[in-house]
């Protein structure tokens, strides 16, 4: 659950619906009827939707971040005169392509169902810096409490 400390409260709804969305895309194999009779009924984003979603979200970053540790070896480490042992360059680039992964899934799954979202949350698509700071980076740095940061583009 320390990860919910990464994503401000006002946008926790809407990073929920973006991982609903995009996994039940990704299962998704034919069009839905609706799709396909041209008319389409465009139904706003319910909270069952953005709790389920913020779960997901949740667990497939926390898995994420589980796998990669289970990788770690003694090598992936060095020796900082100042700061003592931390990861090595390769492993800090690793940590931080999890995190840009994430952002770019969701913001790719937000730019497909746009037509859902409210138009405050449509204008943050417009630009991508705006987004990434709606997830509650901060400069979109992300604090990984390993001795490094990343800068999230």
């Amino acid at each position: 659950m320390k990860y919910r400390q990464w994503i401000n409260v006002s946008s926790m709804l809407f990073v929920s619906f973006l991982f609903s969305q995009y996994a039940s895309s990704a299962t998704d194999s034919e069009p839905s009827a609706s799709a396909t009779q041209g008319t389409t009924t465009v139904s706003p984003i319910t909270s069952a939707e953005m709790e389920q979603g913020l779960a997901q979200m949740m667990q497939r970053q926390n898995q994420r971040i589980e796998d990669w540790g289970k990788t770690l070896t003694d090598k992936d480490f060095e020796r900082s005169f100042l700061l003592g042992r931390q990861l090595n360059k390769t492993k800090r680039q690793e940590v931080c392509g999890i995190f840009q992964r994430t952002v770019d899934e969701m913001f790719n799954s937000a730019v497909t169902n746009r037509e859902r979202l409210s138009e405050q949350d449509q204008k943050l698509l417009t630009d991508r810096n705006l987004f990434i700071q709606s997830l509650g980076y901060k400069d979109n740095i992300v604090d990984t409490r390993m001795g490094f940061n990343c800068r999230l583009r």
